[in-house]
């Protein structure tokens, strides 16, 4: 099976790290420290200087390739509902996720989400079943498809404020979005398993006993 590509390598971990955190953790940068977790010769569970949350959130982007789930590469797209998702019953503050209907993307993303109880709204755009990445090639990750759905689901209302994270892969399209929709963008890292570094600890609780 040809898996599809789901941009491990671009994680970064460094820009999460303080520089008083490196030094506690040996260390001389955070770049190598930042190597050497990825590389395994540092673990998260023995980096002490870090809080819980963080070194969990850590465990998470180091382990992105056993936690995610094995997705297959297919040429043809696999649409999922263009629809609204609401993970850990998310109140007026929740942060708002935004992807494409692929029914890979779904996938993934709840695969992750279901390693936190952090409350979420996943909310996917019709991109006619492309994956995030594949609707910059095919241009199906319009402002249009997404301003309908941040109105047929009423989201205004339903969040203190108008913000939305938009997938890395999409950053490009970030002042077409917000001048369309008239939403603050935020982008996302292009993994989705350094989602949990993005978001912080106030963003991302893990499950407890974590």
């Amino acid at each position: 099976m040809l898996k599809a590509n789901l941009y491990v390598d671009r994680i970064d971990i460094a820009p999460y790290l303080t520089p008083e955190e490196c030094r506690e953790l040996g260390g001389p940068d955070c770049a190598q420290v930042a190597a050497r977790l990825k590389a395994g010769s540092l673990k998260p569970e023995d980096c002490l200087a870090l809080t819980p949350a963080k070194r969990y959130a850590l465990s998470l982007a180091v382990r992105a390739l056993e936690i995610l789930p094995v997705v297959q590469s297919l040429e043809l797209p696999r649409p999922a509902p263009a629809d609204l998702f609401e993970i850990n019953e998310p109140g007026p503050d929740a942060p708002l996720l935004v992807t494409g209907n692929s029914e890979f993307t779904l996938a993934v993303v709840t695969g992750l989400l279901a390693l936190t109880i952090s409350p979420f709204y996943l909310l996917l755009v019709d991109t006619r079943g492309d994956t995030a990445d594949m609707s910059m090639v095919y241009r199906s990750f319009a402002p249009q498809r997404l301003d309908q759905g941040l109105t047929t689901h009423r989201l205004a209302s339903r969040l203190r404020r108008r913000q939305l994270i938009i997938p890395g892969v999409v950053a490009p399209l970030k002042e077409e979005l917000a001048a369309y929709t008239g939403w603050d963008i935020r982008v996302g890292p292009i993994c989705i398993a350094e989602l949990p570094l993005f978001l912080g600890e106030a963003g991302w609780q893990p499950p407890g006993g974590s």
